[in-house]
């Protein structure tokens, strides 16, 4: 770079030269995961097939084609790995982060008009998707005991009492009773299952025992919901299963643990058999799709 540049102009340089090598590492890496909104390496695999697809039949991504929008549908819809179809959540994920990249250029100055003005979003996945396999959330807890003691408390927690991430996030150990297991959450008293409780032991030990967590009140889970999400999806890939949303992981903790009224934060019964009818559907639709 010349040294007579302005460091905003050297930054533009980069990021064009970037493009016209198809490099998304150093466009994801200049930008960075603050003006992403996200992991660069989900922006990585968000955005992998259109940077493939696009040097193979010489797309130019900073001054798209008349035709970019028809032609963005074929890699947005690749998947990374495996068969598809993908799902929409991935497809709207795609679109949105590269919605995003082209938003972060325009703050740079390497642009002045969004390519994706215009681009409609796939939608969103509705409640009947299919609810994870069990023998997949036992491969993913098992991968996660094996590397994350703390992913696996929380997807634990989630599969066996239907935690929504905000309220597990926001849990303290000062409102957990070690002895009883009885942990006090947003709507309910629950007295956790086993298996929740000895995944608990481990963070409970390196939050400093006890009497030091409790008397603190500090956090069981001090991660963010981007972190949980990005554990999840490295966590999956280890474990070789498909992609367990973690909404999909409390929708299996209904179908698994159905005796659990306040044991899944349901403060009442007939909120709890509503879900529980709608846990069902999902069940026997997905049963009915199988070959």
């Amino acid at each position: 770079m010349s040294p007579h540049l302005h460091p905003a102009d050297e930054r533009a340089l980069k990021l064009t030269q970037a493009f016209r090598d198809y490099d998304l590492d150093t466009i994801a890496a200049t930008l960075g995961v603050h003006a992403l909104s996200r992991p660069l390496i989900q922006v990585h695999s968000n955005l992998r097939q259109v940077f493939i697809h696009a040097q193979a039949d010489d797309i130019d991504l900073l001054q798209p084609p008349a035709h970019f929008h028809t032609w963005l549908q074929r890699p947005l819809a690749t998947p990374n790995r495996g068969p598809g179809p993908l799902k929409i959540n991935t497809l709207t994920a795609r679109v949105v982060t590269l919605r995003v990249l082209y938003e972060a250029l325009i703050t740079e100055g390497v642009l002045t008009t969004n390519p994706m003005t215009g681009y409609p979003n796939p939608g969103t996945e509705h409640a009947s998707d299919p609810v994870p396999e069990r023998e997949d959330i036992e491969q993913l807890l098992k991968t996660a005991k094996a590397s994350t003691p703390e992913l696996f408390a929380a997807l634990t927690l989630i599969h066996e009492h239907a935690f929504q991430v905000r309220e597990l996030l926001g849990l303290k150990w000062s409102r957990y009773e070690p002895s009883t297991g009885e942990l006090l959450r947003a709507r309910t008293v629950t007295i956790l299952s086993e298996p929740a409780q000895r995944a608990l032991e481990p963070l409970l030990k390196e939050a400093g025992g006890p009497l030091y967590a409790t008397e603190n009140a500090l956090p069981i889970f001090p991660i963010t919901p981007e972190d949980l999400r990005t554990q999840l999806w490295k966590a999956c890939k280890v474990a070789e299963i498909p992609h367990i949303p973690l909404s999909a992981l409390r929708r299996a903790s209904l179908r698994d643990h159905p005796a659990r009224m306040t044991g899944s934060g349901f403060s009442n019964d007939q909120a709890y058999r509503r879900a529980l009818r709608l846990a069902g559907k999902v069940v026997d639709k997905h049963r009915k799709d199988e070959p």
